[in-house]
């Protein structure tokens, strides 16, 4: 949504505290020894009164409503009849009366409560019971929709600064990415601003690791997930080798479950049952070989001496969740590279994407047959290639899932 309004500042901040107050304004009012001749000049000499208040020894007693008080002061014979007669004989007697130290939504839900007449008359309010003004139902729409409009606008620069921090905490992985990796592609989507995909990268003296997750939801309840992934990882490599990426989601599940609190409490009472699918993957560049552990996340491998790419084994337990033991042991796979070789990771808002003229999901074999497609060809026209595939079968439907999916050619 685009909004014309000026920059943020804490002085411009909707004020949390606005009251019915806010909306108060001074206008003329006459007490009930008024006759009619007097409303009407007061009319006549303010065009934009639409509602006169009655007030006696302070108290309100009623409001005039401008359009009906004219309308019947037309009628024939109704100015002889009724100039010289008390105001009372237009007034409205059960007019919607406010206290000024109401909130906006209590105004509303009055107003709601007492129907389209509050909306077009306005409302009397109210000091300690004694008349201090009147409020426009169009007021309250104008101050409610801009400070809705504020807030959103408040809202939606804190997303866009977690953007920025978001992508600086995955730039350095990037870059260690297209400098290790010659022949590589990335390809990071989050659905909203932010996402709950992530991914990691880092060199060492005998190879490099790579680590690609899923963390539950996205936005930015997914982002939040992201940075406990990141600090565990962290953790995770101080406490065991990279080449073990079998323990490195062990420690994984133990940081996110104790960052949760889900060791103190019971599986049935813990709060949060977030955790991430992940894939930790291990390249040794002395051995030529590349060693990985995978939580509900795989990949492919097409070697060149296969014609058709192969889907890495993975299991079927994620990482952090409630329902994994503490102690859960990731299977440990292992198989050797060969130059030329092409790898492909990828999270599930590829390949569960919907589309197509059935409306189905996306799914492995598209993406093993762009992986075969593009075999000869560089990484970057693979992930053009890919995503273009993804767009075509998207079309019109909405994206489910933050998109993430990494290879290169060893």
């Amino acid at each position: 949504m685009d909004l014309d309004l000026p920059p943020l500042t804490p002085q411009s901040l909707p004020s949390p505290h606005l009251t019915a107050r806010d909306l108060c304004i001074e206008v003329p009012f006459v007490t009930p020894d008024a006759d009619n001749l007097a409303v009407m000049a007061l009319f006549t000499k303010q065009p934009s009164l639409t509602s006169l208040p009655v007030v006696e020894q302070r108290h309100p007693l009623g409001l005039i409503n401008r359009h009906l008080f004219l309308s019947q002061m037309s009628r024939p014979f109704f100015r002889e009849l009724y100039d010289r007669k008390s105001c009372i004989a237009f007034m409205d007697k059960m007019p919607l009366v406010i206290d000024a130290a109401s909130t906006l939504d209590s105004v509303a839900q009055q107003m709601v409560a007492s129907g389209d007449k509050s909306l077009t008359d306005g409302f009397i309010l109210t000091s300690a019971g004694e008349y201090i003004g009147i409020g426009l139902g169009i007021d309250l729409i104008r101050t409610v929709s801009d400070q809705q409009a504020r807030q959103h606008q408040q809202i939606m620069q804190s997303i866009e600064y977690a953007r920025v921090i978001q992508e600086a905490m995955l730039d350095q992985s990037q870059r260690s990415l297209v400098q290790q990796l010659r022949d590589s592609c990335l390809c990071w989507q989050p659905r909203d601003c932010v996402g709950g995909d992530f991914y990691a990268f880092h060199t060492f003296p005998h190879g490099w690791l790579l680590l690609m997750a899923d963390c539950t939801g996205h936005g930015v309840p997914g982002a939040f997930m992201t940075v406990i992934l990141s600090s565990a990882l962290e953790k995770a490599l101080t406490q065991c080798e990279p080449d073990q990426p079998e323990q490195l989601l062990q420690h994984i599940n133990r940081y996110i479950k104790q960052t949760l609190g889900q060791l103190q409490q019971s599986e049935q009472t813990s709060l949060s049952n977030d955790g991430c699918d992940a894939l930790a993957l291990f390249v040794d560049t002395r051995e030529d070989r590349m060693i990985w552990a995978g939580a509900r996340i795989s990949g492919f491998l097409l070697s060149t001496v296969s014609e058709q790419a192969i889907l890495l084994s993975c299991d079927r337990m994620g990482v952090g969740y409630t329902d994994t033991p503490v102690d859960y042991a990731w299977a440990r796979h292992e198989l050797p590279l060969k130059p030329q070789d092409l790898f492909l990771t990828f999270t599930d808002g590829l390949t569960d994407q919907i589309g197509g003229e059935r409306h189905i999901m996306f799914g492995r074999k598209r993406i093993q047959a762009e992986l075969e497609r593009y075999r000869t060809r560089p990484m970057s026209e693979l992930a053009e290639g890919l995503q273009q595939a993804y767009l075509a079968w998207q079309g019109q439907q909405l994206r489910r899932d933050d998109m993430t999916f990494l290879g290169f050619r060893y």
